[in-house]
């Protein structure tokens, strides 16, 4: 008869390296979902261990096990058996940074009073050896009263030792409980319950590790604290980290163009092959103009995506954006947010869903509710390929002062600043109107230098891709066909052809009335000499389909509202049909502006939507729809704006009204377009 799986659960503070021991450990996630009725993230992973299956289970981070937010709730709830669907563990295996342990022990004292067996890993050893803390693992297991082991996950030191008293302890008796006794000074009168608990637990563990750790002068110590001096200095600090972000920005437009053009070409040639295979008709256009199309215009951006993530999952590993983070929580404090904004903020740059939920941490309610509505302004993944493509197609291929440093990246770099900019200037008006009242104060901790493991950094990497390419996969697609269809029905010939006859009439009015200048008299009869042409007429006709199509009457009806923005109604048609998320838009676009005009002599684009966007005209002329300017307003909509209904959900989820959802989507819409007004009135005014 085969044994039940046992189920063990990693227990330890933020940022002590549980994920990378969890990926060590079990591999890559085979589950990463929500907990049952509540939005905390629940990450699942399997292993085999001498015949035995391991069902391992990752906590959030908490630094306690009395509850203060939902995050702490969900992992007191599983170490007691509470959570429904979820077992209750055979084992805690406790993660402890032996860098910091006084403070890690803590939440491992906790664990021992559960009554579970447990096991305490210890992380991050390598670095302690490196600081010259010397630990006796023998002494402390013994005074625990449970297995210790050290963990150096670059090496894989303790890895197996892991895996083995795990297995050992699981189901097995639980350690016997500690007695926490303070000193008389801990047990001052008038001090609130938890508080006198906390000091007599320190006191406890300071006991504890008495004669258990030493220090030896540290290896390396002086230069990392000089190289810390530098990197968290107001000025230096900032300019090396500018430097950084931009330098990252340059990398993704060099490295990943060979690998866009690889899967452009490839994208197509599939596409030519399925017309060819088709005759002519609804089911050829439906595939190669919406499926295909679609898709097209969203996986070419996967390469620059992925290297994003690689290289913040680099700067992470290595404890540098915690440096950024030193610097930044300066600049949250002047803008009325708590420090502890950071991480949910920080977060929102990959996604405002997570961020928006990280802000369950923070326990002042106005600090938290300041923090949701300005998260959206980060520009998540989700604004990236609308930014790629804009920038690639529209922003000269040129350098800027620095030869390293190409214009588009300067451009790329602006709009994530631009995101950050007016959060700032949000969060300061807010926190001086209707959130009164100073930030709550946050202490962080920075970790010590480490090289990034290449296995967590391919991981977060692939992660990234992998995400997107689901998006590309089902919403993506699925919008397009929904966009395809609106774009192609009604598709009534006799109102096509009185379009076409209304439009020449139209023309020929122009040139009779003698009013234009020269050039643009010239215009008009090479527009009307067109018409008599086949393939001329056979544009008209497709821009009057379009026109009197249920999307192209949508489109219409908006279009004065997008007009002073430089945009004619596809655009404004691609920006509505972008609500439910931002990066349907890349779809929504493939398959408006494949149904156009192709410029095959333009060898600067990198795809053919960039080709069809620069051969799109506006009706009726010749002008071009796109030009720099109109690039930039659409970026800038994009950065400002509310396109994303998932995060509206969860702000009102998490702030348990859809007050602040509606007040959210009204106040980034008026800014995205006054934004964007600006930016292509300035744009215009300086010739651009």
């Amino acid at each position: 008869m085969t044994p039940s799986p046992l189920t063990v659960v990693l227990l330890g503070n933020p940022n002590v390296g549980k994920s990378t021991l969890f990926t060590a450990l079990a591999g890559i996630p085979t589950r990463v979902g929500n907990y049952p009725g509540v939005t905390v993230e629940e990450k699942l992973g399997r292993f085999s261990h001498r015949g035995r299956q391991i069902n391992l289970i990752d906590l959030p981070g908490t630094y306690s096990l009395l509850p203060q937010s939902p995050d702490e709730r969900v992992v007191v709830d599983v170490l007691h058996g509470r959570m429904a669907d979820v077992p209750r563990p055979d084992c805690i295996l406790v993660v402890a940074d032996a860098t910091n342990l006084e403070r890690n022990l803590y939440l491992a004292t906790q664990a021992l009073g559960i009554g579970l067996p447990v096991v305490v890993a210890l992380t991050l050893s390598d670095i302690a050896d490196r600081k010259g803390i010397r630990i006796n693992v023998d002494e402390l297991s013994r005074r625990l009263g449970c297995p210790v082991i050290r963990v150096a996950s670059p090496t894989g030191e303790g890895i197996a030792a892991v895996r083995d008293h795990v297995l050992d302890a699981a189901g097995g008796p639980a350690p016997r409980q500690l007695v926490i006794e303070g000193t008389a000074a801990s047990r001052g009168v008038g001090r609130p319950p938890a508080a006198a608990e906390a000091i007599a637990r320190y006191d406890a563990i300071e006991r504890l590790l008495a004669g258990v750790i030493r220090t030896e002068p540290a290896r390396g110590g002086i230069a990392e604290e000089r190289i810390d001096a530098i990197l968290t200095h107001r000025l230096w600090g900032t300019l090396f980290f500018v430097a950084v972000m931009l330098s990252m920005f340059a990398s993704i437009f060099w490295l990943a163009t060979p690998l866009m053009d690889v899967i452009s070409s490839v994208m197509d040639r599939v596409s030519s092959f399925v017309a060819g295979l088709l005759p002519e008709g609804a089911v050829r256009s439906l595939l190669v103009d919406g499926v295909l199309a679609g898709v097209a215009g969203s996986v070419v951006f996967v390469p620059q995506i992925a290297l994003l993530f690689l290289f913040v999952a680099i700067l992470e590993g290595c404890g540098y954006l915690a440096r950024a983070a030193y610097l930044m929580d300066r600049l949250l404090v002047a803008t009325g947010l708590s420090g502890k904004s950071f991480i949910p903020l920080l977060s929102s740059f990959a996604c405002a869903i997570p961020g928006i939920m990280a802000a369950r941490t923070i326990e002042n309610r106005r600090d938290r509710l300041l923090t949701i509505l300005v998260a959206p302004l980060m520009s998540c993944s989700a604004r990236l390929p609308v930014y790629l493509l804009l920038c690639g197609a529209f922003v000269p291929e040129r350098s800027t002062a620095l030869p390293w440093l190409p214009l588009r990246a300067v451009v790329l770099a602006g709009l994530y600043a631009l995101g950050i900019v007016v959060a700032a200037l949000v969060a300061l008006s807010l926190s001086r109107t209707i959130f009164r009242g100073p930030p709550q104060p946050f202490v962080m901790e920075l970790p010590s230098w480490r090289w990034p493991r290449p296995a967590v950094v391919l991981e977060r990497a692939r992660e990234a891709a992998w995400s997107f390419l689901q998006n590309a996969g089902t919403l993506i697609v699925a919008i397009s066909v929904v966009i395809w269809a609106l774009m192609t029905y009604p598709h009534d010939e006799r109102a096509i052809d009185a379009d076409v006859a209304a439009l020449r009439s139209s023309l020929e009015a122009r040139v009779a009335a003698g009013g234009d200048s020269d050039a643009d008299r010239a215009e008009l009869i090479g527009q009307i000499e067109s018409l008599d042409t086949a393939e001329g007429l056979a544009a008209a006709r497709r821009g009057a389909a379009q026109r009197g199509s249920f999307l192209g009457r949508a489109g219409r009806f908006v279009e004065p509202v997008v007009r002073p923005l430089g945009w004619d109604w596809r655009i404004g048609c691609a920006a509505i049909a972008s609500f439910p998320a931002r990066e349907v838009v890349l779809g929504t676009l493939g398959v408006i502006y494949n149904l156009g005009d192709l410029d095959p002599g333009d060898a600067g684009a990198t795809t053919a939507l960039e080709r069809r966007l620069k051969a799109a005209r506006w009706d009726g002329t010749n002008r071009p729809v796109f030009n720099l300017p109109v690039a930039l307003s659409i970026m800038v909509f994009f950065a400002l704006c509310a396109q994303c209904a998932s995060t509206l959900v969860v702000i009102g989820r998490e702030t348990a009204s859809w007050v602040w959802p509606i007040v959210t989507f009204v106040y980034m819409t008026v800014l995205a377009w006054l934004g964007a007004f600006a930016i292509y009135r300035i744009g215009l005014a300086l010739g651009w």
